[in-house]
């Protein structure tokens, strides 16, 4: 395994260093840049700025100089945030992005997983509707529509939860709701798809003939093979999550490194964007490698 995890973690680099290479490629190709502002700067001024950020050398010392950076883990300085570093904006606005996108998945996992699980079981009966119908109405309504929706229910008509920001537990039910329904959904569809396959197998007939409950069926011989394509679908989607809802974080005001990366993509933020796009792929290369290292445990069948 631990060959077979090394073996990735190689494999990966060139992926991040082709995604490192695009996103600067698109960031210098956009319109506009790091000093436009709606009062044009003098020109010292703004030559004075360009040397001081490299931004007056050719394109290629400039990428350059910044894979040089990036391989000793400098993702460089803010241009908008002045005296800050890209390093330094990550630190305080992921724990932030990684605390709500947690919540939000151990939502998703708690409610999403026995709600297609009782689905599977029940399947084309009442209750098999309903769970569906639930799930359905949760991919179906946007999470930009969901938030507001709830601010204006919960917030503004009846003052039963804070309408944004920081704080405590209170502030961080609403963001977790509407991050973390659609999550819901896709678990309980996956969950009820698996459960009805693993339950038709050959060893969950031959676990039924030998006696066991009905109880222990389920959760000891078909739950850890359910699991898996769920296991395969919150690889990426943990990833995106805990990195940071852009939306969510801007409705809710929540400093987040989402609210980071819409910031220095306006702004025209090269490093910023750049160094959040490089870390978001870090993040999908990690949870996908453990993603598959969990196969090895919920399916002995598995062989690295």
């Amino acid at each position: 395994m631990l060959s077979y995890a090394l073996r990735r973690l190689l494999g990966a680099i060139p992926t991040l260093f082709i995604l490192l290479t695009l996103a600067f490629v698109m960031m210098r190709a956009a319109p506009g840049g790091p000093f436009d502002a709606d009062r044009e700067l003098p020109p010292q001024v703004r030559a004075n700025l360009e040397a001081k950020y490299h931004l007056d050398e050719p394109l290629y010392q400039q990428y350059g100089r910044y894979i040089w950076d990036i391989a000793h883990f400098d993702f460089g300085p803010s241009f908008q945030y002045r005296d800050t570093s890209v390093n330094d904006l990550i630190a305080s606005g992921f724990p932030v992005s990684l605390k709500l996108g947690a919540a939000s998945l151990a939502f998703a996992l708690i409610f999403g997983i026995p709600l297609g699980m009782l689905a599977a079981l029940r399947q084309n009966r009442p209750a098999d509707y309903g769970a569906m119908a639930i799930a359905m109405l949760g991919i179906s309504i946007p999470n930009f529509v969901l938030a507001p929706l709830m601010i204006l229910v919960l917030a503004v008509y009846n003052d039963w939860l804070p309408a944004g920001g920081l704080g405590g537990w209170q502030n961080y039910v609403m963001p977790v709701l509407a991050l973390g329904t659609a999550m819901m959904a896709y678990v309980a569809r996956l969950a009820r798809g698996s459960t009805i396959e693993v339950m038709r197998s050959n060893y969950i007939r031959t676990a039924r003939a030998k006696g066991l409950s009905a109880t222990r069926v389920v959760w000891v011989h078909a739950l850890p093979a359910a699991l898996t394509p769920i296991v395969s679908f919150l690889g990426p989607a943990a990833a995106g999550i805990i990195t940071g809802s852009v939306v969510i974080e801007t409705i809710f005001g929540i400093p987040g490194l989402g609210q980071f990366f819409v910031q220095g993509a306006l702004n025209r933020d090269y490093t910023l964007v750049m160094g959040v796009v490089l870390f978001y792929g870090i993040l999908i290369v990690a949870f996908n490698l453990a993603v598959d290292l969990l196969y090895g445990w919920l399916d002995p069948r598995v062989s690295y």
